[in-house]
């Protein structure tokens, strides 16, 4: 074989290699940032909904214990129908109404990321199975809502009032109130209201029941579907456990309570002391309670510091002194002291 044909060869081999490298790097390329879309895409829909999740259920968790425990919910009984939002103020939705203002709100919040879920799963990439099971756990949460009389045709409604077009963001707690504000746009709200009404005064139990076990089995999903801690417990625990040492009168729950939507758990602490815990609920009216370590009654001290402790005169059987005392030097003794006398004051005697 010449030498022409062994550059030929080598160059042909040299070029198929190339373009195989090349087009195997091309679709490696693209199969990455498809595969980054849909986690991407995952995230933003999922992510949320899981939030929006562990809110609600903690929220309504609070009516469930509140009830179990007393019989009734006061923080969310002040009102009889929701027609009464009619012409309430600023004022009252960041104060008085709070409560159930934003509870109505966070509900609100819960069915926009449902329906916006379920609008767009065909286009989410879920692993395994739960391409069939998410769709099951969320129809299973509509239906726990629509034995509470929030039929799901209304449950989209409203999750679609919550939603603030072109910018496709969920309205804040505020701009949510503006809505309820208005009579036109409230009714659409009114089975919310009229349920967490009705849960506050002891009514609706098993029906609430049902919603929590739902949202529990969604959340649990969820956790698992993207990897991360129980969610639920997070919730509550943020709320229960608060730094010892902070101060009593902010109460423990994440926001200001001022029902502007900073936090979404705490103007009910603030309000009303829902939330469990040793200074739960200490915001307004409340008196912190004492601290689990009392301090002691002032005494004599059972094991004083060696260091300070007064060192015992010296008696005839007292032995050696325990305290080591520095020795003068002999270098520094002083002489004796001269006699008062005629050559007193005039240095020593200089001698015959």
């Amino acid at each position: 074989m010449d030498a022409l044909s062994v550059t030929l060869i080598s160059a042909v081999t040299s070029g198929a290699i190339s373009l195989t490298l090349a087009w195997v790097s091309g679709r490696q390329q693209r199969r990455d940032s498809e595969r980054v879309q849909r986690e991407t895409r995952t995230m933003a829909y999922l992510n949320p909904l899981r939030w929006h999740t562990a809110e609600v259920h903690h929220r309504l968790s609070l009516y469930a214990t509140s009830v179990d425990r007393d019989g009734c919910y006061p923080p969310a009984q002040v009102l009889a129908d929701p027609r009464e939002m009619e012409g309430k103020g600023a004022d009252w939705f960041a104060g008085k109404g709070v409560v159930l203002g934003s509870s109505v709100w966070m509900t609100a919040c819960l069915f926009a990321q449902m329906t916006r879920t379920r609008h767009d799963l065909p286009f989410l990439r879920l692993a395994g199975n739960d391409d069939t099971r998410l769709p099951g756990l969320l129809q299973k949460v509509h239906a726990a809502f629509a034995a509470c009389e929030i039929y799901y045709a209304t449950q989209s409604s409203i999750g679609t009032d919550a939603l603030l077009e072109p910018e496709g963001r969920l309205r804040s707690y505020r701009e949510f109130c503006d809505l309820l504000a208005e009579p036109d746009r409230r009714v659409w709200a009114d089975p919310v209201t009229w349920f967490l009404i009705a849960v506050a005064h002891g009514e609706r139990r098993p029906a609430l029941q049902r919603v929590l076990d739902a949202l529990s089995e969604l959340s649990a999903f969820l956790d698992d579907s993207l990897a991360g801690g129980a969610s639920l417990r997070a919730r509550h625990g943020a709320e229960i456990h608060r730094p010892r040492g902070g101060s009593p009168g902010t109460g423990t729950g994440t926001g200001t309570g001022t029902g502007t939507g900073a936090g979404a758990g705490g103007d009910l602490d603030a309000t009303a002391g829902a939330s469990s815990g040793p200074d739960a609920g200490v915001g307004r009216g409340r008196v912190p309670s004492l601290s689990p370590h009392p301090i002691p009654a002032p005494g004599p001290d059972p094991s004083p510091d060696p260091v300070l402790r007064p060192i015992p005169a010296p008696g005839p059987n007292s032995g050696p002194d325990p305290v080591p005392r520095p020795t003068p030097d002999p270098g520094l003794r002083p002489g004796p002291e001269p006699s008062a006398g005629p050559g007193a004051g005039q240095g020593p005697d200089p001698g015959p």
